[in-house]
Parts: structure tokens; C-alpha cells; sequence
């Protein structure tokens, strides 16, 4: 630090404050934190089924009951209500532009919410789901937070597949607004006891977000959404929330307990990254034991460190099998994203150090951040050095990387622009001022240059943007229309669902579990491939068929037999002719004609 700097005159210190100081305004921080607080219920009870074999449940009702006790403990003893309005007003209107922007980049009202650009995903998650939550406790290698919530809110508010996939889906980027805002007060409140300060804060959250997530959070979560990848999207909301509870708490204790609490979560959430989690605790941990623990902790400590070590090195082992495994996806120009990784790592770094010494809740902010990140880079190095393929695991592996660190760039330009607006930095300002410019460039540097490197994403997400036909590289995940009509039949003539036959893959996949049919061993037959390719429908008494019928679907119908050598559109064309058949019109704004045609037999 220059020696004419002097951090402001009040308690930045990582202490519990002394009740002589001022108490810092308070916006809506407290809340968003009790709000997030009831995620707690879906993630025990998947745990609780994953590694216990307990009962939904069981689970749901122990977090219910943890998330009621402390939030009434926390409203009776704490008073979190806001006492700064326009803070509290400014935190209401972040969230409500960072949730408004994200629907209307991607809500696409022409597709419910949700697009495919091919992949079959999303039809194995429905039943991956469905095996977890009737007889598989184990299934998907316990990856299983995103199953257990959506399941969760079909149960609670009635939901069908699709629309709880699409609340699990934005639930995401709901989860990193609310936890930027809530942190950003945290952070800001410690630092200074300023009103002015936080708001300023707030404000230039506010305009970061509207500038950087369309041009790469948001481009990011579409291309992972359209694919299917729907538990690894789902494993930055642990991200997030491990990355905030173990910065904020001033207790080394609460730090501890929230990794360990965090990596089971992680854990049960999904995989690719564990490693890095695992080292990422293993490290803090091992600081913590060395610099704040007493002798009496200190060697139990170190062996909880070396052992989230160990794990890590597992976690990696158990990677290696995975190198070579091909599967659809997009290629993205992993050189570039790999090198604005390491320049972002390098910047957050120089302000780790350049930072104020007493900012000791920044300083662990960046260094959970840095840790997870640098371990992700080095790993990819490591990998390519290592002349691996550059497959599917590849190329999905620095996702939860960018994600973090653009979350901690907004939050860093976010609380380096508030303290240009604190009281008492005398000769400080410019130092200030300047740590506040360098880190907004930045962030529009590492934005700009890291969508060039996923502009591979830009076709389907601008599509998705306009969100109007003619659709060249997207297609609708679930026939809302159809599915709709074959309800309908299915609940009229008392019947059972033998099989809905599609031109497409994903909706094909998606739509047949969707509607009941939950193949035996989904792995062992690719999901409902047999269905997809071969026609290979139920028929029998008591059972319906249905078969999208437009005049587009006739020649994909065809493509499909050609491309597999299978006899799907004979399959078609004889149910067709069937005198027996019924075919219905119905509106479908996702195609440039309004409307499509399904038919169905029932025996």
C-alpha cells in the first residue's frame, strides 16, 4: 500500500463491532438471506435420499423446521426490516432488472420459456428423476439437487416437468442476483458506516449487471439450458451461496462449518468441478487451522485440510476415465476462455493485495475465488498440456469457473466504486478512485473478451433474444399444444399413454417421460432412442398413440429413417393410414405457420 494511505476511520476490522460505533443503514440484505435460507429444504431431503435411502420427506421436514427456527430467531432478536429506504428500494429494483432481463433475453413466450438445440438431456433428467424420487436413491451418482427441487415444486404448486424444469432453470440466475445484492450490502456494511457509500455500491451493481449478463452470463446459462445441462447449471447456486458463507461469517467457526456444510452440497449437486470445490476447502482450511485457530484446534484443523486434499486428488482420479467420452456439444474457443481466465485470475489477485489490509471480508471473498478459479485454470492447462482430447467434459469444465469470477468482478467494481463515496480517506481518494477505474475496465474487458470466446452461443441466444420464427438453430423443448390435446384424450377416453412419435430428438426424449412413460434402463436403451428412431410405440387395448402430423414433420420423419437406417417414417405413414385415427389442429405460435397438426389412435 502507498504510505500516505489511511483506511477510513471506522471498524473494518474482522471483529464483532462495538455497540459505540455507528450502525451501518440496513437495505434488504437480511432478507434476501432468510429468502435464500428456504433452499434449504430440497437440498437436505435429496441428501438425505442420496446418501441415506431416507425418504423425501424426511429430509424436506428437518430443513423446514431449521429454516423456520432460525428465521424467527433472526426476526425476534436481530430486527432485519430496512432502515435505509432508498437502499432497500435500489436492492428491490436490482433484483427486479436482473430477473426482468434474464426473462426477457430468454423467456421466449413463443417456447414457454425453455428451447433444445438437439440435445437429448433433458428428457434423461425427467427420468432421472423419476427413478430417484419412486426407487433409485442412488441414481446419477447422487447428483441430484436440481431432481429434488424441481420435484419439490411439482408437489407444492402442481407444476407438469416442464414448467418445474423452468423454474429450477431461472432459479439460478435468481439465486446469483439475490446473493450479489445481499452480499454487496454485507460486504459495504462491515467496510463503512456510510449510506451514501452503499448506495453508490448498489448503483453500480445495478448498471454492471445490465451490462456484462446479457453479453455472457446470460449467453452462457441459454447454450447450457438448450443443451440439457441442467444439473451443472444447477451446481452454481451451491457455488454462489459456499462462496458467500464462507466469506462473510466473522466466526472461524461458522467459516469452517460452512464448507463442509457447502461441499456436501456441491457433492449432491453435481461432479465435474468437485475437485476443485474440494481443494478450494482444503487450502482455506488448512489457512484457518495455521492463522486462527488456538494449538488446542490447530492439528485437527490441518488434518480436516489434508484430508479435503486427498479428496480432491480422488475427485480428479475419478475424472481420468471420463477424457474420452464424446457427446453433442458445441465448441467454444476454450483457448481464449482459458487465457481471459488467467488475466481475470492475475487482476482479481493485484487487488487482493492492493486492496486495504483491514478489508479482511474482501480479502476472504477473493481468496475462496481465487483458489476455486486458479485450480480450474490449472487443471485445464494441465489437461491439454497433457495432449487428452478436448471432448464433451472438456469443454464443460471452465463453466462454473467464468461464472464465479464474473460474479466476483461485479462485486469487486461494486465495492470499489462504493468506497471512492466513503467519509474519511483524506489523501486515499485518488488511490481509491483508481483501484475503482482499473477494476470497472476490467470487468468490460473480461465480459468483452469472454464472449468472444463463446460466440459460438451467439445463433441460438440471439434467436432466443428476438424470439419470433422462423427458428434456424432451435427448436421447441416440449409441443406445449400437443401435450395439451394428449392429456386431454388420455383423462376423455380412460386410456393410457403409449407413445408420442416426433421428427425431433429432444422433444421426443423429453416429452415421452414427461407424459408418463419412463424407460426401464434409460442408460442401457440412450433414453427413449428405440421411441425416437424405430417408432417402436405400445400398442395394445387400453393404450393411445399419438404422432405429430404437420407437413413439415413428414420429411424430418423421413431424415430420421435415412440418417439411422430404421423404419420410423414407414412406422408413421402406416399409422397414418389408419381409418381409425383422429387429428387435431392446434396453435403453435414457435412455427412461421401459427398452427400444427397431432393425431392419435386409440385401441
Amino acid at each position: 500500500m502507498p504510505r500516505w494511505y489511511r483506511a477510513p476511520p471506522v471498524d473494518t476490522v474482522d471483529v464483532k463491532p462495538s455497540s459505540s460505533l455507528p450502525v451501518p443503514p440496513r437495505g434488504l440484505g437480511t432478507l434476501f438471506f432468510l429468502a435464500l435460507l428456504w433452499l434449504l429444504p430440497g437440498a437436505l431431503a435429496g441428501v438425505f435420499r442420496a446418501a441415506l435411502g431416507l425418504p423425501l420427506w424426511v429430509g424436506a421436514l428437518v430443513g423446514v423446521a431449521g429454516v423456520a427456527g432460525l428465521t424467527w430467531k433472526v426476526v425476534s432478536r436481530e430486527r432485519p426490516w430496512p432502515t435505509h429506504v432508498p437502499l432497500a428500494i435500489l436492492q428491490a429494483l436490482y433484483v427486479a432488472t436482473a430477473l426482468g432481463l434474464t426473462w426477457r433475453m430468454l423467456g421466449i413466450p413463443a417456447m414457454e420459456g425453455l428451447v433444445s438445440v438437439g440435445g437429448g438431456d433433458a428428457g434423461n433428467h425427467v427420468a432421472l428423476r423419476a427413478d430417484f424420487v419412486s426407487h433409485e436413491p442412488h441414481v446419477y451418482q447422487g447428483f441430484i439437487l436440481f431432481h429434488t427441487v424441481t420435484y419439490g415444486l411439482e408437489w407444492l404448486f402442481g407444476l407438469d416437468a416442464f414448467t418445474s424444469f423452468r423454474a429450477g432453470f431461472y432459479l439460478v440466475p435468481a439465486v446469483i442476483a439475490v446473493a450479489l445484492a445481499a452480499g454487496v450490502e454485507s460486504v459495504a456494511g462491515r467496510l463503512w458506516r456510510s449510506g451514501r457509500a452503499q448506495v453508490a455500491a448498489q448503483v453500480v451493481l445495478l448498471v454492471a449487471t445490465a451490462a456484462a449478463w446479457p453479453f455472457l452470463l446470460l449467453r452462457l446459462l441459454h447454450y447450457h439450458q438448450a443443451d440439457g445441462f441442467y444439473g451443472h447449471l444447477f451446481g452454481l447456486v451451491p457455488l454462489v451461496l459456499a462462496w458467500l458463507a464462507y466469506g462473510l461469517p466473522r466466526s472461524v467457526w461458522v467459516r469452517c462449518g460452512a464448507l463442509a456444510v457447502f461441499t456436501v452440497f456441491y457433492r449432491f449437486t453435481y461432479g465435474l468441478n468437485l475437485g476443485d470445490f474440494l481443494f478450494t476447502c482444503g487450502v482455506l482450511v488448512l489457512v484457518e487451522g495455521t492463522r486462527s485457530f488456538g494449538p488446542r484446534y490447530r492439528w485437527g484443523a490441518w488434518l480436516v485440510g489434508l484430508g479435503l486434499l486427498g479428496a480432491a486428488a480422488y475427485a480428479y482420479w475419478r475424472l481420468l476415465p471420463l477424457a474420452s467420452l464424446v457427446g453433442g456439444i458445441r465448441i467454444h474457443s476454450h483457448v481464449r476462455a482459458l487465457r481471459v481466465q488467467w488475466w481475470t485470475l492475475a487482476g482479481l489477485l493485484a487487488v487482493r493485495f492492493l486492496s486495504p489490509r483491514e478489508d479482511s471480508v474482501e480479502r476472504r471473498l477473493l481468496d475462496f475465488a481465487l483458489l476455486f478459479c486458479g485450480v480450474n485454470a490449472l487443471v485445464q492447462f494441465a489437461y491439454k498440456k497433457a495432449g487428452l482430447p478436448l471432448e464433451y467434459y472438456f469443454l464443460k469444465y471452465g463453466l462454473h469457473g467464468v461464472v464465479l469470477l464474473l460474479c466476483v468482478a461485479l462485486f469487486v467494481t461494486s465495492i470499489r466504486m462504493g468506497a471512492v463515496f466513503q467519509k474519511g480517506l483524506a489523501r486515499a481518494w485518488r488511490w481509491e478512485l483508481a483501484l475503482a477505474v482499473l477494476a470497472a475496465i476490467g470487468l468490460f474487458e473480461v465480459t468483452r473478451e469472454w464472449g468472444r470466446a463463446y460466440e459460438v452461443y451467439e445463433p441460438s441466444y440471439w434467436e432466443r433474444v428476438r424470439g419470433e420464427p422462423p427458428f434456424q438453430t432451435m427448436e421447441a423443448l416440449e409441443d406445449r399444444g400437443a401435450t395439451a390435446i394428449i392429456r386431454r384424450v388420455l383423462r376423455d377416453e380412460g386410456k393410457r399413454f403409449g407413445g408420442l412419435l416426433t421428427p425431433s430428438w429432444p422433444r421426443s426424449n423429453f416429452s415421452n417421460v414427461a407424459l408418463g412413460w419412463v424407460p426401464d434402463d434409460w442408460s442401457a436403451s440412450g433414453g427413449h432412442w428405440p421411441l425416437f428412431s424405430q417408432g417402436q410405440v405400445r400398442e395394445g387395448p387400453g393404450l393411445c398413440v399419438f404422432w405429430e402430423a404437420s407437413a413439415t414433420d413428414w420429411e424430418g420423419y423421413q431424415r430420421v429413417s435415412d440418417d439411422n437406417h430404421t423404419p420410423l417414417a414407414d412406422v408413421v405413414r402406416k399409422l397414418q393410414a389408419r381409418p381409425d385415427k383422429v387429428c387435431r389442429d392446434y396453435a403453435a405460435p414457435w412455427v412461421s405457420s401459427g398452427s400444427r397438426t397431432l393425431c392419435y389412435r386409440c385401441d
